[in-house]
């Protein structure tokens, strides 16, 4: 007996191929679609046309698949349905390192740290030695150490770039909840804002305790609540006195130096302030939890450009917190209830000019 053919003759196997060719290229199209670039004119940028754009949307990082992906995972993705995953709960601090590496502080318990050369996401402080139980706060020695303020733990750990424990900072009583942090990198400085406390308290980066300064009031040096810090290359540091309504500046030794802004509901003034940043020109961005927006001021505190409204779209906040202004300009904004970092890029100088 004649072992019987399997395969299909020729003139019927072209046609069954050619549809799944077909089919294939179609799903790949539409899969592959999403990934390229906006056109010139189909940016989100502000101020809006006719005036020159001085900050632009880039992206939203929300779930796994905003990392990217290779073209057979998006068609087996497609091909099964599968949902994105969220990457975040609710995100609040947000950080770069100098290989580009994004951490974002998660206050359900760890550090999310995303590596979009590799297309990887890792975490750090979720398990064994320097569990984190509500971190804030997050900052980046040059060497590498990942320094992160734990608001309900009390301390300020650090770990190196494998997510090892290598410091710990706080002893009974030292903090009453940590937030903000910033090193000054020149000095070889930590910076820590203690909320509950209405004060900054000063390290070095290998943990010794240098100095502190401010207590609780409305005046000069006085702080209400404050909760972010930034420091720019010259050692100025730029506090966010969120119940004061206000950014105070000090020098890197801790003495007054101005302030600016006040309780209000207009444009310029404050009602939750939250994140601080600055640009490669010293523009100062505050983010404002109530305006849902993040601010740009000049040096002398004058308003030049505000960025968003509340909503989910891109550009769009619900209840922001952390701002973080990479090497490269690009701003990274932790947009905490819709679980998602917004990243947008700084692209001209004098971001104020022509929206007066």
């Amino acid at each position: 007996m004649k072992k019987m053919q399997s395969r299909l003759p020729v003139n019927q196997n072209r046609p069954v191929r050619g549809k799944i060719l077909w089919l294939f290229i179609s799903s790949l199209t539409v899969l592959l679609a999403p990934t390229i670039a906006f056109t010139q004119e189909d940016k989100i940028v502000w101020p809006p046309p006719p005036q020159a754009a001085k900050i632009a949307y880039l992206e939203s990082l929300q779930t796994r698949d905003d990392l990217g992906k290779n073209w057979f995972r998006r068609v087996v993705d497609f091909i099964t349905g599968r949902k994105p995953s969220f990457v975040f709960h609710k995100p609040y601090g947000v950080t770069t390192d100098l290989s580009g590496r994004i951490y974002i502080t998660d206050t359900v318990g760890w550090v999310t740290v995303i590596d979009r050369e590799r297309s990887k996401i890792s975490y750090l402080g979720h398990r064994g030695q320097g569990k984190l139980h509500t971190p804030i706060g997050i900052a980046v020695a040059d060497e590498g150490t990942v320094f992160v303020t734990d608001s309900k733990l009390n301390r300020v750990y650090g770990f190196d770039s494998d997510g090892n424990l290598i410091l710990a900072i706080g002893e009974e009583g030292e903090f009453e909840n940590p937030a903000g942090i910033a090193v000054d990198q020149e000095r070889k400085r930590l910076f820590v804002v203690d909320s509950h406390l209405h004060k900054i308290r000063v390290y070095s980066t290998g943990g010794t305790f240098l100095f502190e300064f401010g207590e609780r009031g409305g005046g000069p040096a006085q702080f209400n609540f404050p909760s972010n810090i930034i420091i720019n290359g010259a050692g100025t540091v730029y506090v966010c006195d969120a119940m004061n309504f206000r950014v105070q500046v000090f020098d890197h030794e801790g003495n007054y130096l101005r302030h600016f802004g006040k309780l209000g509901d207009g444009i310029g003034h404050f009602a939750r302030p939250k994140g601080i940043a600055l640009d490669s020109e010293g523009h100062i961005y505050v983010v404002d939890a109530a305006f849902d927006n993040f601010q740009i001021f000049d040096l002398q505190g004058r308003l030049l450009l505000y960025v968003g409204h509340a909503g989910s779209g891109p550009g769009e906040f619900w209840l922001p917190a952390g701002i973080h202004i990479d090497r490269d300009d690009r701003i990274y904004v932790a947009d905490q209830f819709n679980r998602r970092v917004q990243v947008f890029q700084y692209i001209g100088k004098n971001p104020g000019a022509g929206i007066r």
